[in-house]
């Protein structure tokens, strides 16, 4: 098989390829992802399934052409898996972050993720400390089936095979999202949107909302400021559904291609592992988890800085979100704690601290688990992204209860549309 692996710089490249398209998901912003987790907007929901199901029919179809993969599945340990991906999601829904959109919203100069940071590496340095206890060792040794995916042991794969099962994967998935809609209450999915489907009253309510949010706070390369409740849009500023749809499955595309690329380079993409180096680096240097993560440890901490790099791009020149870190709070947050920058600094702290415990319990995160694991069709992926989006949806639900989500109180979602959908 034709193969190679790239020297550790090329990280860096493979960061930005990905921060630059991600970041126009609009990821960086955590309202995105608290939206995800009130299934008010199911836009992340159906981006990472388009990423695994045309992913792993690339990565499957390469593979039985003759490249060769650095294939690398996180081990199925049960109920670290199981219990980290609880504790992930828990954290996502509070805090709005994953571990990598957390370097995005740095490049897009969100003031709320200088909180999140912080968390995010006392949460890796938690799972460190617990990793040597009996607790931790139980947790990642009870019930380990080792590292596999849909056939079995990724050592004992058949291409063949393999490609067969994500051809059917990507089928199932695919025709899913054509009948999922984005927004709760409405009737269109993005992949209906690519044909002549037009854009109906309720769904044009909730594109000019996510706008506003998207927008919100930044400051444009003219100087020009949009902050706060007075955010004033024009026609362009309001995608069309076309705009949605085309951009989305461009964006899911170029995503999938990095993922699989990032395998036959060098390795599967992931990004909660630096912080668990970082923190061993600089504190923990003697601990058993710190010594296995050096051990293990890639192109990790380049890509991250690409990532980061990649929202920098992205949100001065690209999509203009760029915040200088003013104190922008998410609308479902203000909507439901008030819009005290301080209590928003402790929701950021606290859910970023769960997010990294979780995830380094689970042995991987978003991007480790559900984007590479995905893609390789990797059981603990599936296992993990199971309980990661129950526990986001139940936390949510919780959390925000009855609490709107739109950015202007009373503006064009709060009319009769969006009051019905809203509940």
């Amino acid at each position: 098989m034709f193969g190679v692996t790239a020297p550790l710089w090329v990280g860096f490249l493979i960061g930005a390829a990905f921060g630059v398209p991600a970041a126009l998901w609009g990821i960086g912003n955590p309202e995105t992802v608290i939206r995800t987790a009130r299934l008010v907007d199911r836009l992340l929901i159906g981006c990472f399934a388009s990423v695994t199901a045309v992913g792993a029919v690339l990565l499957y179809g390469l593979y039985a052409l003759g490249f060769s993969m650095h294939f690398n599945p996180k081990p199925t340990y049960i109920f670290g898996v199981a219990i980290g991906g609880l504790v992930f999601g828990i954290g996502a829904a509070i805090g709005g972050y994953f571990p990598g959109t957390e370097w995005i919203a740095l490049g897009e100069g969100r003031r709320d993720v200088l909180y999140a940071i912080p968390g995010a590496f006392l949460g890796a340095a938690a799972w460190t400390v617990l990793y040597q206890t009996q607790v931790g060792q139980w947790l990642v040794r009870t019930a380990n089936y080792g590292d596999r995916v849909v056939t079995g042991d990724i050592r004992n794969i058949q291409p063949v095979p393999m490609l067969a099962i994500a051809v059917g994967y990507a089928a199932v998935a695919l025709s899913l999202l054509y009948f999922l809609p984005r927004y709760r209450g409405g009737k269109h999915s993005c992949l209906r949107h690519l044909g002549a489907c037009a854009v109906d009253a309720h769904d044009r309510e909730f594109m000019q909302d996510t706008a506003r949010y998207l927008a919100e706070g930044s400051v444009d390369r003219t100087g020009a400021r949009r902050t706060g409740w007075s955010v004033r849009l024009t026609s362009q500023d309001v995608p069309t559904a076309n705009f949605y749809a085309r951009t989305i499955s461009v964006v899911a595309l170029i995503v999938a291609v990095v993922v699989v690329a990032s395998m036959f380079l060098r390795q599967p993409f992931g990004q909660s592992t630096t912080y668990s180096w970082i923190v061993g680096q600089l504190f923990l240097p003697d601990f058993a988890y710190s010594a296995e993560v050096f051990k293990g440890i890639g192109w990790e901490p380049y890509s991250d800085l690409g990532v980061f790099f990649g929202g920098l791009i992205s949100a001065v020149f690209i999509s203009r979100r760029f915040n200088a870190f003013r104190p922008v709070v998410p609308p479902s947050w203000r909507n439901r704690f008030g819009p005290s920058p301080a209590k928003r600094a402790m929701g950021s702290f606290a859910g970023s601290f769960l997010v990294l415990f979780g995830a380094r319990m689970a042995g991987g995160c978003t991007s480790g688990h559900t984007l590479s694991g995905g893609v390789q069709l990797s059981l603990s992926a599936w296992l993990f992204t199971g309980t990661m989006l129950i526990a986001m949806f139940v936390t949510a639900r919780l959390v925000y209860a009855d609490a709107g989500w739109q950015t202007i109180p009373g503006g064009p979602t709060g009319g009769a549309t969006a009051a019905k959908t809203a509940r």
